[in-house]
């Protein structure tokens, strides 16, 4: 495993962090038990994954039992992220709900701080939302200056608004983007990931495999026409890497880790097999950027 600096923090990541999202079960498996995502947190540990992203929106809390459940008694130096905004549903950006969902949250994860607090789905909020009298900056600030958190963080969709509020506050340590940068899009390379570089933001890139498209839902999302108008280009992408001796999942995660300004990617795993194959991926080895300019000419 290789490992990253997290923006401002100083914190030294591992490149492959746990988005946790799927360990409970995907929608068409069922809710597994918490012991099936304790498994997979176990193993990813003995793997040096060491950064651990939540939120109550997933399974309905049950992302963050399992990370309560698995990390509970772990020593070694881990970091802990989990979000507000989403409570119980759907998205309330107040003082109230943000406060008790937070508390909520501390209540599954079996603890009393975590280390990263972050904004989910910012463009819910919008600007008055996260910036406005008694919304979600302001609280978190309070969580923050209460020591139940040492870091503040920003996630969304929308990339000029999460820009857009980087410039406006240098408060936040990091920002996800979800299905904007990785083999097939290359917009939040484009939009956001420089200011975020200038302001010593860490980027952190999720569903870096465009929700399994370039993975195992593959033939799932195209006879289903999910996606449907990325097709041609995946079918180009795939055709350009097919020479390349190894599959196009470990080299999605290679491309991004090409990027010096990504510091974690978020492989949201369903078992162990995935999160072995994403680990994998963390071995210092890039793509080369004859490669890149051919990929993003697509």
């Amino acid at each position: 495993m290789q490992y990253r600096r997290f923006g401002k923090t100083e914190w030294q990541v591992s490149e492959i962090g746990m988005g946790g999202s799927w360990f409970y079960g995907r929608p068409e498996e069922g809710l597994l038990p918490v012991s099936h995502g304790v498994g997979i947190v176990e193993r990813a540990l003995e793997l040096g994954v060491n950064y651990f992203d939540t939120a109550p929106l997933y399974g309905k809390g049950r992302s963050e039992e399992v990370l309560g459940t698995a990390l509970k008694g772990v020593t070694q130096p881990y970091y802990l992220a989990t979000k507000v905004g989403y409570y119980p549903e759907p998205f309330d950006y107040s003082r109230d709900a943000v406060w008790r969902g937070f508390e909520d949250s501390l209540k599954r994860l079996q603890r009393d701080k975590v280390d990263l607090l972050q904004i989910h789905e910012s463009e819910q909020a919008g600007w008055e939302g996260i910036f406005g009298k008694e919304r979600t900056l302001e609280t978190l600030l309070e969580i923050q200056e209460q020591g139940l958190t040492q870091h503040i963080g920003l996630t969304g969709s929308d990339l000029e608004l999460m820009r857009d509020v980087l410039k406006e506050s240098d408060v936040f340590v990091s920002v996800i983007t979800f299905l904007k940068y990785d083999l097939l899009v290359q917009t939040a390379k484009e939009v956001i990931v420089p200011t975020a570089a200038e302001r010593d933001v860490a980027v952190i890139c999720a569903s870096p495999l465009h929700a399994g498209l370039l993975g195992s839902k593959r033939e799932r999302w195209v006879d289903q026409g999910r996606y449907a108008d990325l097709f041609d280009k995946m079918e180009r992408v795939e055709t350009l890497l097919a020479d390349y001796d190894e599959d196009i999942t470990r080299l999605g995660l290679r491309y991004l880790l090409s990027d010096p300004h990504v510091n974690v990617i978020l492989s949201g795993v369903a078992d162990i097999a995935e999160l072995e194959v994403s680990v994998s991926a963390a071995d210092g080895v890039h793509l080369p950027a004859e490669l890149i300019e051919e990929i993003e000419a697509i």
